[in-house]
């Protein structure tokens, strides 16, 4: 609608004026709704332009190699979880035991571990003491007791003291004067 196709119809100049106004504002409102269409149109576009490489790239993955790698992973995972606690437990037990061994008295706790039978022990997670240490350390001690430090107090060696003569000065000099010697300090 133009101003000119107003007046040629006969309406007032100052009418035309306020429905021109009234269709510019109509104008500008759907001007304004267009642009964000547009806007709202082109970012469709866009995603739809990469949803459509994305695809193209999911076509390109092997599905089934994915699953069996992630399956992999996890059985990694499992067992280096596993394998993580059975170190704590041996970690655990190796210190256990070397606590006892020196509670025992060994003298050697390497050659005292050589002689147990380890597959006969358990560690006790309660309190931390070796289920079955008992026995075999009495049968080592009365096997092998040189690797056990003795419970007997070692003899005390006493030094000598002064040595001095228990004859008299008197008595040595009879004897120097029987003997014919001269007399002597």
């Amino acid at each position: 609608m133009k101003r000119e196709d107003l007046i040629k119809l006969g309406v007032a100049e100052d009418v035309v004026d306020k429905i021109m106004a009234a269709h510019g504002k109509d104008i500008e409102d759907h001007k304004s709704k267009l642009a964000t269409a547009q806007t709202e149109l082109d970012g469709l576009k866009t995603q739809l332009k990469d949803a459509g490489e994305a695809i193209e790239g999911f076509k390109k993955l092997d599905i089934d190699g994915v699953k069996k790698s992630a399956d992999e992973w996890k059985a990694k995972a499992e067992q280096a979880e596993k394998d993580a606690q059975a170190q704590i437990q041996t970690l655990k037990f190796e210190h256990a035991l070397d606590g006892a061994l020196a509670g025992a008295k060994a003298k050697n706790a390497k050659a005292v571990k050589a002689l147990l039978q380890a597959d006969a022990l358990k560690l006790n997670e309660a309190d931390g003491s070796i289920l079955g240490l008992k026995e075999q350390l009495e049968k080592i001690k009365s096997e092998a007791d040189y690797l056990f430090e003795n419970d007997t107090p070692t003899p005390k060696v006493v030094a000598g003291g002064n040595s001095t003569t228990v004859t008299t000065d008197a008595f040595t000099a009879a004897l120097r004067k029987g003997a014919g010697l001269p007399e002597g300090k």
